[in-house]
This record gives C-alpha cells, sequence and structure tokens, in this order.
C-alpha cells in the first residue's frame, strides 16, 4: 500500500506530489495522457519556443523558495515586459505606470479620470457578493471598467465580469474595500494593489519545471483513474493498469473529473462540481518580422472595442531565445467566456480573423502562422456564489479523512497560486499521515 496517490499531474498535482516525496513519504502520481504537465505545455517549432498554456509565472517569495529548493533557475522577465499596452480607438496606448502618468495619459476620458479620483468617496456597499463589474463601476466608474478591469480580466480569466464574483475571483481587491473602505486608501497603505513579484519563466520555456519535477517522481502516465473508493481506512484507486491502495489520495484532477472521480465517495458532490464553468481559449502562435511591432509585453482588446482577440502577448520580447533572428514571436489569445464559439471554428477562419486584426491594430503586412491550439475547457470561472463549491470542497475532506482536493478551480487559476496552495495542501496530508 503505498502513503499517497495523487491523480493528476498538472501543477497542482506535481508540486503537493514534490512536497511530499522529500518528506519521505512514498507518492505515486497517475496520469491519463502520455506526458505529465497538464495544460502546461511547450512545443518547439522552427526555431520558436511556443507556450501552448500559461505563458508566465508570477513569482512572489513562495514561488521562488520553491523553485530554489527544486533546483530549477528561473528566467525573469526583460524590462520591455512592464510596458503593456491597451488597444483603444484604432491605436496602442500603454498602460498608465505612475499616477502622473495615469494623469496624462489619453486612455481614460477626463470625466473618466475624475471618476476615478472620487473613488475614495464611495461608500462600502452592503451586498455580500457583487459581480467584477458592479464592484468595479460603482468604485470607479464604467470607463475604467471597460478599458483597464475588464481586457485585464480577459487576460487572467478569459472571463466575464459580469458573471465573475469580485469575492473569489479577486479577493485581493475585493478585501482592500472591506478593510479600508476604499481601493486608493488600502492601494496607499500596502504601497501596492496588483499582484506581488516578478515575472519569470525557464530557459527553454515553462515546460521544464514539469520536466524538472516530474524527474523525482513516480509519475504514472497513460493510466487513467477510472474510479476512488474509501474502504475502512484505505483508499481503493481503479486505474486502468490495475488496483491501488493508498493511506490519502490527492485529488488534483479539473472539477469535472474530480466529480467523475468522486462519484463513488458522494454522488451529490460529483454532480455539483460539474457545473463549474471553464471559459474556452483558442491560442494562435505567428511570427513577425523583427521591429514590426512595438517594444512590450504586448497588449489587451477591450471587448467594447468590438474585436474578436483577446489580446497578443510579444512573446520574443518577454523572454529571450523565443524566435529566431530576425523574427518576432506573437502569441495571440480568443474565445473566452465572452466569444466561446470561436473555439469551434475551423483553423483557417481563426487565422483569417487573426490576421485581418493584426493588420488593423499593429499594421502589418506579414504574418506567418505557427500554431494553434485549442482548450476547450481552459480556464475556471469563479462566479457569483462560487462560494458554494469552495465549501463542498471543505466539507468532503472532513467527512472523508485522507482525502484532499487541489486545482485551480479552488485556490487560484495561476501558475503561482497552484504552487503557494500546493505547500498548505501537502502539510495537511503530512498531518494526517502522522496522525494515522
Amino acid at each position: 500500500m503505498i502513503d499517497v496517490a495523487v491523480v493528476g499531474s498538472g501543477i497542482s498535482g506535481l508540486s503537493v506530489a514534490w512536497h511530499l516525496s522529500k518528506k519521505g513519504f512514498e507518492v505515486k502520481v497517475f496520469e491519463k495522457e502520455d506526458l505529465p504537465g497538464g495544460n502546461i505545455q511547450t512545443v518547439k517549432k522552427e526555431g520558436f519556443i511556443l507556450e501552448l498554456g500559461p505563458q508566465t509565472i508570477m513569482a512572489d517569495k513562495r514561488v521562488e523558495e520553491f523553485l530554489s529548493d527544486a533546483g530549477i533557475e528561473p528566467e525573469y522577465a526583460s524590462e520591455r515586459a512592464k510596458i503593456r499596452y491597451i488597444y483603444k480607438k484604432g491605436r496602442l496606448i500603454s498602460l498608465p505606470l505612475s499616477p502622473l502618468s495615469f494623469l496624462k495619459s489619453p486612455l481614460l476620458s477626463l470625466f473618466g479620470k475624475i471618476r476615478v479620483l472620487k473613488e475614495p468617496l464611495i461608500a462600502p456597499s452592503i451586498k455580500p457578493e457583487e459581480s467584477i463589474a458592479e464592484f468595479v463601476i460603482r468604485r470607479l466608474g464604467k470607463e475604467f471598467h471597460d478599458y483597464i478591469v475588464a481586457p485585464f480580466i480577459s487576460g487572467v480569466y478569459a472571463g466575464d465580469t459580469e458573471k465573475l464574483s469580485v469575492k473569489y475571483a479577486v479577493r485581493r481587491v475585493y478585501e482592500l474595500e472591506r478593510n479600508f473602505g476604499s481601493l486608493i486608501k488600502g492601494a496607499i497603505k500596502l504601497k501596492a494593489l496588483g499582484p506581488a513579484g516578478r515575472l519569470i519563466s525557464f530557459p527553454g520555456g515553462n515546460y521544464t519545471l514539469i520536466e524538472r519535477l516530474s524527474s523525482e517522481l513516480s509519475v504514472d502516465t497513460e493510466n487513467v483513474v477510472l474510479k476512488i473508493r474509501r474502504k475502512d481506512d484505505r483508499f481503493i484507486i481503479d486505474a486502468k493498469n490495475g488496483k491501488y491502495e493508498a493511506k490519502a489520495v490527492v485529488v488534483s484532477a479539473p472539477a469535472t473529473s474530480a466529480g467523475y472521480l468522486l462519484r463513488d465517495i458522494s454522488w451529490s458532490a460529483s454532480q455539483e462540481f460539474d457545473q463549474i464553468y471553464y471559459a474556452p481559449i483558442v491560442v494562435v502562435h505567428a511570427s513577425v518580422e523583427k521591429g514590426s511591432i512595438p517594444e512590450g509585453f504586448g497588449f489587451l482588446v477591450p471587448r467594447v472595442e468590438g474585436k474578436r482577440m483577446l489580446g497578443v502577448l510579444f512573446s520574443s520580447q518577454i523572454f529571450t531565445g523565443r524566435s529566431p533572428e530576425g523574427k518576432e514571436l506573437l502569441t495571440i489569445y480568443l474565445g473566452g467566456a465572452t466569444d466561446p464559439e470561436v473555439v469551434e471554428y475551423e483553423d483557417e477562419l481563426i487565422y483569417s480573423l487573426v490576421e485581418k486584426e493584426l493588420k488593423e491594430i499593429l499594421r502589418i503586412d506579414k504574418v506567418q502562422f505557427l500554431n494553434l491550439t485549442r482548450w476547450k475547457r481552459a480556464i475556471p470561472q469563479y462566479t457569483i456564489g462560487y462560494g458554494k463549491y469552495l465549501d463542498l470542497a471543505k466539507t468532503l475532506e472532513e467527512e472523508n479523512p485522507g482525502l484532499f482536493l487541489t486545482g485551480n478551480y479552488l485556490y487560484g487559476v495561476s501558475v503561482a497560486d497552484c504552487i503557494r496552495a500546493s505547500h498548505d495542501v501537502a502539510e495537511r496530508v503530512e498531518r494526517f499521515l502522522t496522525r494515522r
């Protein structure tokens, strides 16, 4: 009997498994695909390094410590990556990085700026939960929502601000109002509003992290888990390659897969988890001639501008070695919760949409397409009422000692969120096993 069975080898599962393995526990990771990593996938093609999933990681102190312990050296984003653009009325406008640049920026009208500056005078809401759109428009105005917040949410969640919960999707912002009565006052007192840390990747791409972690673990690929059952003080794992017994089980699969696996433990929980919506995303990689794009991280496209692209990353400007000499690498995103049908389009139609909009926005005449990836279930959406899923996960663990749930549908959608959560989940597993 193994100590811990980890179902799913995305960054959440691998990180938890790595922590527990370092503590001396026998850990076995089950993965249904032929390679570990989940949606962290890197492809090398024609001299380009293409990230099919997450492009960057926002590494704070805890993430940096994890990487150091794992013996992997990150690559930090270039200074150019600090320059970010928003597309507005036919041109790219750089996102203001200071209060003075905000006041001078043409991104918002004079009325829009005045409305933002009135934010400290806005009373906190008495509603227990609001959508991001409700919250931002109430505190900062519609213009700020349309041209700054909504595009940012498209970049992080590929989400719809009218459906996402401010309490669960952007908890830090929600807590600023609760703790300080004002976002501006809170940001001044905390000396920050955005996420802490530095943007990183790894030489050779993000899959380097997956390779490093999995190289020290027992990862059983192409061994899909079909069912998890509890029997006395242990768990029985029915998998493609046989039956296994474990003292503890960590389910790090996406919500719907987790629900399916747990149907014999809790049918009601299985049905609930199946309701969590994942927004679809199309990722297109393209090459353009060097010098044909401005310096920077890339640009976001507000939905109010009527384009199909959510945004474009200038990938070869963010990290070195991502493109051959004389070429730039673009990573283009479409779809999301506001435009889900695009994921079903034929390749050529998607390419024509992208080419048309790149020409309109960047004035580029020649685009070479390198790759197209469809993620039909890409990012879980922390919608209004999402707290019921978090409560359900907690109850499920309490009622089934030795069962632990993790993943980006519980602890945050970013790679950094998953890494941070893995430490806490592993500690809970360790406490259970040492008390057993």
